[in-house]
């Protein structure tokens, strides 16, 4: 199984790591109410309580996209939190399943990622993420590889130290993580995961311009060695006949590295013939 094609149906919204819990019975029971659009919203004590509350399920898109854009009405001094319910909305413009998005909904998503980008240009974690889905509606979804790939290099030259979260950051990729103990977790701080490594993924997932392909692996092996991802491409690479060789001397020191799991390592190694 390659793994860089495994689909993986995860939730868009890409927020903090610490996260404060929603509880049902709080919410109809202790919080007040605002009438917003139609719709009657509990109104947490913080700017990010009413951000969890809105990435939670919702049967109504309407008044999910009512609940996501009342935070801006109740916290505009919360950036971050507004930011991130404004990538949300973004997202949403795509309609239930971007896979039967049209021509009208993908544009109506890029310019609202391109005003998300105009309004928080002061917060690098907002722009990341809105420079990522650029990036993907360009290639995934138009096919329009060219631009796509321009944002992801725009990601991994201007934001090379910004951390996911722990959310998934591509809606049709699982990553592999090695299975380490809880206290090794902590002890290698190389192993997490970074939008600049992701965005060279996508460039060589994209590219057919080999040199492109073998900067970008190059700047993965020189700065993201020790992660998943550097694996995913390098298995990548080596299904590809115009890339294989150029990487195979790469292989041995990887897998060394123990970062990839069994399944990733051993694609590697059957795919590098050794």
């Amino acid at each position: 199984m390659n793994v860089i094609k495994i689909l993986f149906i995860f939730s868009f919204l890409l927020g903090s790591c610490s996260e404060e819990p929603v509880s049902s019975f709080l919410v109809e029971s202790e919080l007040p109410h605002v009438d917003y659009q139609g719709f009657n919203i509990p109104k947490f004590p913080t700017a990010q309580g009413q951000l969890n509350y809105a990435k939670s399920g919702f049967v109504d898109s309407e008044k999910k996209k009512a609940a996501l854009q009342i935070i801006s009405f109740l916290f505009p001094g919360s950036q971050v939190q507004c930011g991130n319910a404004a990538l949300i909305l973004s997202y949403m413009k795509l309609g239930v399943d971007y896979r039967f998005a049209d021509q009208h909904d993908f544009n109506n998503a890029i310019n609202s990622y391109l005003k998300v980008i105009q309004n928080y240009s002061q917060h690098p974690q907002i722009l990341v993420k809105a420079n990522w889905y650029l990036g993907w509606i360009h290639c995934d979804l138009l096919n329009q590889k060219k631009t796509g790939i321009a944002y992801f290099w725009y990601i991994a030259k201007t934001w090379p130290e910004i951390q996911m979260g722990i959310s998934s950051p591509v809606p049709w990729v699982s990553l592999v993580y090695p299975f380490v103990k809880k206290k090794e977790q902590l002890k290698n701080s190389k192993t997490d995961m970074h939008w600049a490594c992701i965005a060279l993924l996508e460039i060589i997932r994209h590219t057919d311009d080999k040199k492109q392909a073998l900067i970008s692996f190059n700047i993965l092996w020189d700065k993201y060695q020790k992660t998943v991802v550097t694996g995913l491409a390098l298995n990548l690479m080596l299904e590809n006949n115009n890339l294989a060789q150029d990487v195979k001397p790469f292989v041995k020191q990887y897998l060394s590295l123990n970062i990839a799991n069994k399944y990733l390592s051993q694609q590697i190694y059957k795919q590098a013939d050794l």
